[in-house]
């Protein structure tokens, strides 16, 4: 009784560290552990650390038969236990035969199973049993002989006690290697139900490794039958949990069958992407025996693409690779690839050597397929060189083999390679008939093509709702249930508190919105002119009133007292335009009807004016327009007749005094002194010269203008006397200000400024 609950409690340990199949295996020693993690990536190194494995460490004592013995921690690098024993010798199995070696495979579980047998380890000599099966029908093909080996250890199996309890994984491999093998025999619904009898396992089972090698066999299987969608569901499921689990090496084996899947699907672009992330894998290790098959289906990829050159670089990749090179048949196969391109490139002599090559292999292979491949491209070749009788023999070798393989698209080309022998004979009657075969086969396979489309579009439901049901997210579910009832009370908690807030912020929201709104009331009524709209002059001060300080960042700080942004980068021109009409209209139009004349009159000049531009409506009749101006000399006529010419434009057919009257002045007004004089000085200034254009305005009743200008050198200190307009009518007298205008008598205007 001791003994067997040793064995059990072992075979436990031997289940959780290193079993083959059904999970990725966790050895005691480092370097068992890299060895089976690159039997299938770099066979040829996982043999070598396999063999220094046995060969460097000595068998503990095969007398002592305890648990610690058997399966004791590899510390110590001298020893080996049977089991790790047991371990290295399977992996070295799959390493050998990886290599094309499978008696040397067979040969290594024969030891490993004879020592299960000394050491009394039934399950773990059922596994051996299992593997050891597995690889002699991967080897043989003999699918009866393999079911009858099943058969028997399945009846092992069942004489051991609680089963279920301790070896269930066990029941999980005989079941996936019924179900591959009853997939290879071509038996798909029995296939389908073994693989639905272990779905339950790895519902529950925690090792993620299990579950993406299950997807991913199942996936082989459902795609060598040509079940592309439910291929493509059990491929995704695997290539999305490989990248959530980083698992790089099912990665690049999911990333292999996916580009398989949409290179016989036709969709190349999505093949191109899978194989290239595959190939991009390993190609890190050297003499990696899954590189050439990735290059070669890139290659084929390219080449159905119609991208010869890219083909070109893949297969002759592939052909370089050692592991293309030792085996016979995939170098055929490269070499018929490459004379294939090389005919769709019109290089024959190319086409004619790899092909004279390739046959050469074929003396020394068993391969139908490829054969008949070889005979296509000969029949293909003497197509080109108008070879009519060479043409048709070779099509016709083609076409018997194809059809004791039955292979529609090589029987296919076969016909149609036959027909364009006897046209190069002219011999149409005889073409047409071969014609019609091809025809036929063209459309069966069209039809394939159809189904396999009207398939993808039945199954997209299906596979929408199998990834949403993923069994990782039935457990995250499952998990958030528990979470929830868990925290249920802190979320109502949580629930109130931010319901009172919502309801604060609404408040505060709309007690802000209140306040925007009066605000933006007080905004109009402050800086706009209650009759024309347009923005005055009211708040011109140094500062704003104490009453307001305080919320003059509500009020943005509105340029309404900031005529002079930037005093000492500002150069603008200064323009007060006196309108005589807005002074009359309403007692020339009435009370309501001047009000809307003087409101379109100020709708106007905002149409008129673009920024930076600015304009204020300064007192009843006068207006104050700014603009940028960065050259001194500019002439002063144009300011003129644009400001004419807007007064002229308004509401041309109503009978109003047209007349303007426009001072100007530059800021800065001294050209060496920026801040001699601050805005409200150059409006007392403006002021005067609009005056003075007033004045002769009444004269001679037409429009007026007077500028006044600085000269260059003109002293700050000229205006420094404390009253700019007895200071400015001084310079005037000096020369220090120029005095422009469109009335020609200059004494008569200084005069008149001096009178101002």
């Amino acid at each position: 009784m001791l003994k067997l609950r040793w064995e059990r409690w072992l075979f436990l340990l031997v289940l959780l560290l290193s079993s083959h199949s059904m999970a990725s295996p966790v050895y005691t020693s480092p370097t068992l552990n890299e060895a089976n993690s690159l039997v299938e990536i770099v066979p040829k190194q996982a043999r070598r650390l396999a063999s220094d494995f046995l060969s460097q460490r000595k068998l503990s004592n095969s007398s002592e038969k305890s648990p610690s013995a058997i399966s004791r921690d590899e510390a110590d690098s001298r020893i080996r236990t049977p089991g790790a024993t047991i371990d290295a010798l399977s992996i070295l199995a799959d390493a050998e035969f990886n290599l094309g070696n499978p008696k040397a495979a067979l040969k290594h579980l024969a030891e490993a199973k004879t020592l299960t047998e000394i050491y009394e380890l039934p399950y773990l000599g059922l596994n051996i049993q299992l593997h050891q099966i597995r690889l002699q029908w991967q080897f043989s093909g003999n699918g009866i002989l393999a079911r009858e080996q099943l058969h028997k250890v399945d009846e092992a199996y069942k004489q051991i006690k609680n089963p279920e309890q301790l070896a269930q994984g066990l029941k999980y491999q005989m079941t996936m290697l019924k179900a591959e093998i009853a997939s290879k025999e071509g038996e798909l619904e029995v296939a389908n139900q073994l693989f639905a009898q272990v779905k339950p396992y790895i519902d529950n089972v925690k090792s993620s490794y299990i579950i993406i090698s299950y997807h991913i066999i199942v996936g082989e299987h459902l795609l060598a039958h040509k079940q592309f969608n439910k291929a493509l569901s059990e491929l995704l499921i695997a290539y999305w949990k490989a990248i959530e689990e980083d698992s790089r090496a099912l990665l690049g084996k999911v990333n292999y069958r996916l580009g398989q899947l949409f290179y016989d699907r036709k969709v190349l672009d999505k093949a191109n992407n899978h194989l290239s992330q595959a190939a991009d894998f390993y190609d890190n290790y050297d003499d990696s025996p899954l590189l050439p098959a990735v290059l070669k289906l890139m290659g084929d990829s390219y080449y159905l693409q119609g991208k010869y050159n890219l083909a070109l670089v893949q297969y002759f990749n592939a052909m370089d690779h050692e592991r293309t090179i030792n085996n016979i048949n995939n170098e055929i196969e490269v070499r018929i690839a490459l004379s294939a391109t090389y005919l769709h490139l019109v290089n024959f002599p190319l086409a004619e050597q790899y092909l004279e090559r390739a046959e050469e292999l074929l003396q020394y292979a068993e391969a139908p397929k490829l054969r008949a491949h070889a005979h296509l491209l000969c029949a293909g070749l003497s197509a080109e060189k108008r070879l009519a009788d060479k043409t048709i023999d070779e099509a016709k070798k083609a076409l018997d083999l194809a059809k004791q393989i039955d292979d529609i698209s090589i029987q296919k080309h076969a016909y149609r390679l036959i027909n364009r022998g006897y046209e190069l004979k002219q011999d149409y009657k005889t073409a047409l008939e071969y014609f019609k075969h091809y025809s036929a086969l063209a459309t069966i396979e069209q039809q394939q093509l159809d189904l396999i489309s009207e398939d993808a579009f039945r199954q997209q439901k299906d596979f929408v709702e199998r990834n949403i049901h993923l069994t990782g997210q039935q457990q995250e579910l499952a998990n958030v249930q528990t979470e929830y009832k868990k925290f249920q009370k802190i979320a109502f908690v949580m629930f109130l508190i931010a319901s009172l807030l919502f309801i604060f912020l609404l408040r505060r929201g709309h007690i802000m919105r209140l306040q925007k709104e009066d605000i933006d009331k007080l905004n109009k009524n402050l800086f706009t002119h209650s009759r024309s709209g347009l923005r005055n002059l009211r708040m011109l001060k140094s500062k704003l009133p104490a009453s307001l300080e305080a919320s003059s960042d509500q009020f943005e700080k509105w340029s309404v007292g900031e005529l002079i942004h930037e005093p000492l980068n500002d150069r603008l021109r200064f323009v007060m335009v006196d309108v005589p009409f807005l002074r009359n209209l309403h007692m020339q139009h009435g009370y309501s009807e001047g009000l809307s004349l003087e409101k379109e009159f100020g709708t106007y000049l905002k149409s008129k004016v673009v920024s930076p531009a600015r304009i204020y409506h300064f007192s009843d009749a006068n207006l104050l327009y700014i603009e940028p101006n960065s050259d001194r000399n500019s002439d002063p006529n144009a300011m003129v007749e644009k400001v004419q010419q807007w007064v002229a434009e308004f509401k041309p057919q109503r009978k109003l005094n047209r007349i303007v009257r426009i001072g100007m002045v530059d800021y800065p007004f001294l050209p060496r002194a920026y801040t001699a004089l601050n805005d409200k000085e150059l409006i007392d200034i403006l002021l005067m010269a609009t005056s003075a254009a007033r004045t002769l305005s009444l004269d001679d009743h037409t429009s007026h203008w007077v500028y006044l200008k600085a000269i260059e050198n003109a002293p700050a200190a000229s205006l420094a006397t404390g009253n700019v307009r007895k200071a400015c009518k001084h310079s005037i007298s000096q020369g220090l200000i120029k005095v422009h205008s469109s009335f020609n008598n200059e004494e008569s205007l200084k005069k008149i400024l001096k009178d101002e």
